[in-house]
């Protein structure tokens, strides 16, 4: 008679400065229903200037095996890397430092990787979520397509759905994936993992998501926060497609071709008429679309969120779209062309 193989899963976190957050994570990993599995816990930190180490080492003097591994780099992919190297586990989980997770977390990962076997690579769906007034507007428009395009891992909150997928987070990768396909690019400082992911469809991998994987993610409390984060997903984006061309799929590029447009549609309309009715024509198109998509953020948190719901979506639009074009000009865009080459 055969039996179930117990499944081993390293849990990384790379972190920086999540003091808010990080005792909150890690009390509910500590807490984590096990049945079938056992599962180690690698804290991979870039040298924090908050209490976030002290938190963690917290933990450890209570006797919990947890291991903190130094990131001198700062950066995820250089961190995420020394995590992979350390890590023994036949599945290597990533999560985010800003996120939450449920007592069965990890249960319902290896529920999942049971039931597909075959599949490299196995996630769930991210439930945003925000503090504050603006926080919650936040959260609304990283939940709706409108911001996030179709993103299946952000947009299906309250659905059952399960299936192969183009990409997931919060991945739990086969061990072999990283042999066959290699480690993450460290030439980029972020979003490597769409870069990661471009590679391994490459190489025929699978990524199989379900929605009984579920986890909150805290979003950026302010508007300066998605400023600063819709800045650097924009430029990033592009730098990880100029390391793997075709690295990023049509939602990520609709912000830069958006920005193109009005940008040229601007200055043709400062030169003919025609060219100005067109501006004045999308602006206000988008304006009504922008306004019939937040309403419901205005009936749910008051209409006093309705404008400052539409402003976060322009915002979130047009930042992006301003950082992926100000990448082609960057240096860090042009050396990875040139290591490419």
């Amino acid at each position: 008679m055969s039996t179930i193989k117990t499944i081993q899963l390293s849990v990384l976190l790379v972190i920086r400065n999540e003091e808010r957050y990080i005792a909150t994570l890690m009390e509910n990993l500590l807490k984590q229903e096990k049945n079938g599995f056992d599962f180690e816990i690698i804290v991979v930190d870039g040298r924090s200037t908050d209490r976030t180490l002290e938190i963690i080492q917290g933990f450890v003097e209570q006797g919990h095996r947890i291991r903190v591994l130094d990131n001198p780099k700062k950066t995820l992919p250089t961190g995420w890397n020394i995590g992979i190297k350390g890590a023994s586990g036949s599945y290597i989980l990533r999560i985010d430092g800003h996120t939450a997770v449920p007592n069965d977390f990890l249960q319902r990962y290896v529920n999942c990787i049971q039931r597909q076997p075959a599949a490299d690579v196995v996630g769930g769906i991210i439930q945003s979520r925000g503090l504050g007034k603006q926080g919650k507007i936040n959260e609304y428009v990283y939940s709706h397509p409108f911001g996030v395009g179709n993103s299946k891992f952000r947009t299906l909150e309250g659905k059952e759905w399960e299936g192969y997928v183009d990409t997931v987070p919060y991945g739990a990768y086969k061990r072999a994936v990283f042999s066959d396909v290699g480690l993450f690019d460290e030439r980029l400082k972020r979003n490597e993992d769409i870069e990661f992911h471009k590679r391994m469809r490459d190489a025929g991998k699978t990524f199989f998501l379900s929605t009984a994987i579920q986890s909150t993610y805290f979003v950026r409390p302010t508007l300066k926060g998605l400023i600063d984060k819709s800045l650097g997903d924009g430029k990033w984006n592009i730098i990880a497609n100029a390391a793997t061309p075709g690295a990023l799929g049509l939602r990520h590029r609709i912000p830069l071709l958006a920005f193109l447009a009005g940008l040229l549609l601007l200055i043709a309309s400062l030169l003919s008429t025609s060219a100005l009715i067109l501006f004045s024509s999308v602006v206000l198109l988008y304006a009504i679309l922008n306004l019939t998509v937040s309403y419901p953020c205005a009936k749910e948190n008051g209409l006093g969120a309705w404008l400052p719901c539409a402003t976060t979506f322009f915002v979130l639009h047009f930042v992006r779209g301003y950082a992926s074009f100000q990448a082609f000009f960057s240096r860090s865009y042009w050396r990875v062309k040139r290591t490419n080459t």
